[in-house]
This record gives structure tokens, sequence and C-alpha cells, in this order.
């Protein structure tokens, strides 16, 4: 009898944290940014006119937390060429994907 109550509360202590886990992901409040680099050149991205990060030819990025509201993401190629300008405007917990196949 006393191994199943332990049992029982192990499954129910598993539950609980599966759920915790769970909300986390679905109450995010984050606004992020992914860019998905395809193109064979590596970017320099910026957001709102800083400098964010160098995304590598054939790779992937992230910004966590840019906030919500409307930004511009510009992609540099290595010359500071212009590759990509778009405003975006991003509510509270949405995450913008950008994919680049050009340079």
């Amino acid at each position: 009898m006393r191994i199943l109550r332990v049992l029982a509360l192990v499954v129910a202590l598993t539950a609980v944290v599966a759920l915790t886990s769970c909300n986390e992901d679905v109450l995010d409040a984050e606004s992020d940014l992914v860019v998905l680099n395809e193109s064979p050149c590596d970017l320099t991205i910026y957001v709102d006119g800083r400098e964010a990060f160098l995304v590598q030819a054939g790779s992937d990025m992230s910004l966590d937390d840019i906030g919500a509201g409307r930004h511009v993401v510009e992609a540099l190629d290595i010359r500071g060429n212009l590759v990509l300008r778009r405003a975006i405007e991003l509510a509270s917990g949405e995450d913008y994907y950008c994919t680049l196949d050009t340079c």
C-alpha cells in the first residue's frame, strides 16, 4: 500500500513539473528575432541601428527579447552592402523569423 502511495506521489509531481514547463513556453512574453541564413555569405544583423550579431552562411542565430513594438531589422554583407531592411511590428510574446537566401 505504501509503495502505491509513493508511486502516485512521484507520478503527480512529474505531471506538475511537466505542466509547469509547458506553461512557461506558452506564456513566454519575450519577443525574439530568429535569423536563418541560407545564403552563401556571412551577414551582420542590425536591430534598430545597432549591431546585434553575425550570422554565418548556412547557420542561424537569434536575439532574445528584443521587445514588443516596431523594430527595423537590417542585414549587411561583409563589404557593408545592404542585403535586407525590414520594418517589423511585434506583439508581446511574438517571435519574428527572417530567412535570408541571397547576399
